[in-house]
This record gives structure tokens, sequence and C-alpha cells, in this order.
């Protein structure tokens, strides 16, 4: 063993595994233990090189968390490979696992069907544990589980289960998934069941609990589409969304607010008597200034300035994707790194919002998540015009946007609205081309993208005059 390989050696027994322990066994091999794996760290004398192998097993199931084989050549390389050994370790030993029930009249039917759903959700990358039980056992046991889900044979008695299990999510498993064990179909189904059970809880905790429930405030949305741009509003009155409605535009006009004004005016809403008012607008946003059809003239307006002066009261612009962000986030209280990305039907370019540990990330000059410049040195199997109309273009062209997020920013989830692609695990899959598979987070496709932008925009209102208040 030459003197690399020693040192090697040595560092790797002086550094620490949670719960793991790292033991020399001879001059070659070192033998890492503990109750959740178990694996190796072993050196190969190939004469003019030293191979080293990594291996790290999960514990009982022997599930593969690192594999790898490399020429030790530079030491900090290597120990930057053991560090993502330990990574891969981490990341299983930390995972926040959702077990949720499948039962039938007697568990004998569903237990296949559970393994399936458990190989999925590992290959998946998702926290999902399932296992099978009988119904009658699932009534007295069923509290301690997330969801339970129920075949299609058992179907007919979900009252009597809700009624034993008033506090827990209590799912019917169609018969065309049951029937053809389509775990992919299930799994998505339990997800967005669980989903949008945490949702509403989530959101209205978020914004009863840290912000100030007497206010009043507007949230307005601006979201372009192939021919036209939506203009959408919400009213949140002392904790209670009361009004709501959408006024449609040919093209993006920021100032053309006058026609919302009177509507609100006749729901008894003016806006001179809002506490704040937020919008989301397309463009680049910086400090209430927001810049149109950037790259063709740089068009200014200062928006925010505009409206104050207009309506007089604290008016809060951002752009619509940052918005959608804040949206995912206070939807939903699992992550607290996300992404939102959209993509239109047709259109090349991008938008993307981030929260970055709770808080939304616009960046130097507002100009975070403008990946749309990117996109000429993406390399497409075809144009990049004509990837943005087709379904196989637009997956890879989503997969090049998400990867550069991915690698830059490394978010827990990635919330995904594009009308042409909806299925996250095609998503999922062309990603995996382009990063290592582990890396890639938690994909959700959204579909209610003004929706988004007006969540993020009340919660975003409400944290801005907390946050005055308390200045």
């Amino acid at each position: 063993m030459n003197e690399l390989a020693r040192s090697y050696r040595q560092w790797i027994l002086s550094q620490e595994l949670e719960g793991l322990r790292i033991e020399k066994v001879d001059d070659e091999h070192l033998r890492i233990h503990g109750d959740a794996a178990e694996g190796c760290a072993n050196f190969y004398d190939m004469g003019e090189a030293t191979v080293v192998e990594l291996r790290l097993e999960a514990r009982p199931s022997g599930e593969a968390l690192f594999f790898l084989h490399f020429e030790l050549e530079d030491l900090v390389r290597a120990q930057n490979l053991f560090a993502e050994m330990r990574l891969a370790y981490e990341k299983t030993l930390h995972t926040d696992v959702r077990h949720v029930l499948l039962c039938c009249s007697c568990g004998i039917t569903t237990t296949f069907f559970a393994n399936k759903l458990n190989d999925t959700a590992r290959d998946l990358g998702v926290g999902y544990d399932f296992c099978a039980m009988p119904l009658e056992e699932a009534k007295r046991n069923g509290s301690n589980f997330v969801a339970v889900l129920l075949a299609p044979q058992v179907g007919h008695l979900r009252a009597s289960v809700v009624a034993a299990l008033p506090d827990t999510l209590v799912i019917e498993l169609p018969a065309s998934i049951f029937g053809a064990y389509d775990a992919n179909a299930a799994l998505h189904l339990v997800i967005s069941a669980v989903t949008g059970e945490r949702t509403a809880a989530a959101s209205d905790l978020r914004m009863a609990r840290d912000f100030d429930k007497s206010k009043r405030v507007l949230a307005v949305s601006y979201v372009h589409r192939e021919d036209e741009s939506t203009l959408s509003y919400s009213v949140l009155d002392r904790g209670e969304r009361t009004i709501s409605g959408m006024l449609v535009r040919p093209v993006f006009d920021p100032l053309v607010l006058d026609d919302l004004a009177a509507t609100l005016h006749v729901k008894g809403y003016p806006p001179e008597e809002f506490d704040a008012v937020g919008i989301g607008v397309p463009g680049v946003v910086d400090e209430g200034v927001v810049h149109t059809g950037l790259g063709r003239g740089y068009e200014r307006v200062e928006l925010a300035k505009t409206l104050e002066e207009r309506w007089g009261v604290p008016v809060f612009v951002d752009n619509n994707a940052t918005a959608a962000a804040a949206g995912c986030y206070v939807s939903q209280r699992d992550w607290d790194d996300v992404a939102f990305h959209a993509q239109t039907i047709g259109v090349s370019a991008c938008d993307e919002g981030l929260v970055i540990g709770g808080l939304p990330r616009a960046g130097f000059g507002g100009f975070a998540g403008n990946l749309r410049h990117l996109a000429r040195d993406f390399s497409l199997s075809m144009e990049l015009e004509d990837a943005a109309w087709r379904y196989d273009g637009t997956l890879e062209l989503l997969a090049c946007y998400l990867a550069a997020t991915i690698c830059v920013v490394a978010p827990q989830a990635i919330f995904v609205w594009c009308d042409l692609v909806p299925d996250m695990d095609e998503l999922r899959d062309e990603l995996r081309k382009r990063i290592p598979s582990d890396m890639v987070p938690t994909l959700v496709a959204v579909s209610d993208y003004d929706g988004l932008v007006l969540m993020g925009e009340l919660s975003l209102c409400l944290q801005r005059l907390s946050n005055a208040k308390r200045d």
C-alpha cells in the first residue's frame, strides 16, 4: 500500500458516520457497521494504481445505499467521494417516511400490492411505506398511519372506517388501478390525497398563526398564456378569503387596473381601504419596478409607486413565479426549500421562482429564476423553437431547466406548471439522464398557476405588514 492509500485509509478511520462504527479489519479492509447500515472501504493494489471500493447497504433490507470503485489518484477527490457516501447514508437515515395502510377483507390480496407500492416508492425516491392489514384490524390500528387505502372489494365499507378512524385520511382505491396492480397510479393517488389534506391545514396554520388576522389585503395575479393574459384577484378580509374573480386581457399591461378597481368598488372593497395590495406580474421585478420584455427594449414600469400614489396604500410587487413559489411554500409543511417552474405551451422561455429557508429569493436586481437565458446553450434533440410545441421536446426542455436549478440551488421539491407535460414520472426519468438519480428532488405537478400566485401574494402581504409593524 502506497503512502497516498495509507493517508486515505487513516483519514477514513478518523471519520464519523451517525450510528455507525468504522473499524480496521486488516491493512486493505475497513469495516463500516451499525444497526442502520453495513459496508466497507477496501483497498486493492493493482500494481501502479490503487483501486478503492466504497460500499454501504441498509440494514436489515440489504438495499444498496452507495457502491463505488475508483482509482485513488487525489486525496481531496477521494475524501469528497467518501463525503458523498456519507450524504447518501444520512439522506436515507433522516427521510420523513409516511406510513400508509392498505387493507381488504382479509389482507391477503393486498400484501402483494403493498410490496409493489413499496418498490415503486423506493424507485421514485418518495418517503412512503405501505403495509397490508385486514379491514377489522385496520379499524383498530389505523390511527397510527397517515392514510388508510381501501381495496375496491371493501370500498363500500368506507363509512365504517371513517367512523372508527375520524382523524385518519381514508382513500378508496379504484378497481381500474387495483385490478391492474398499477402501483404508479396508486402511489400518486395517495400522494395527491395526503398532500391535499395537508395543504388546507398547513395554509390556514401559517397564515393564521404567524400574521395579524385583523388585516384586509388584496392579491392580484397576471399570468400570461398562449394568446391572452388573465388578471385574477382575491381578497383576504380578517383571516377569511371573501371575494375572488378574474379579468382577461389580450396582452400584459401592468397599468390597466382601472377595471379591477371599479369591480372592487361595486363589491364593497375599494382599493384604498385595503391594508396592503400584492401583485404578481411577468418580467423582472426589482423593488417594485417591473422590467417587461427583458432583452427586447427593457421597458421599465414603476408599478408599486404608481399604484401607491393612486390608491394610498402599500403596494408590493413580485414576479409571478416568485409569488407562486411562496404559494407552494405556504400550501404545505414538508419543505422549506422549494422551487416553482412554469412552462407555457409554445414558449421556450420559462418562469421560475424560489423560496429558500422559508424566504422568497428574487436575487440581485430581481434576476433570480431567469433561466431562459440558458436555453440557447441546451443540448436538445431538436430546434429550441420546435421543442416548445412538442411533448418530447418540452420534456427535454423542462429537464434541462430543472437540472440547472437543482445543481445550483438543490431545492427539496420543485412544483411544475406545464400543461403539455403533466407526468412527473416521465420528467423524473428525463432528469436522471442529466443528474444523479438520488439528487432528483420531489416533483409536484400543479394545475392552478393563478391560485398559487394569489396564495403567495396574500401571504407575502401579511408577512411584510408584520415585518413593518415590528420595525
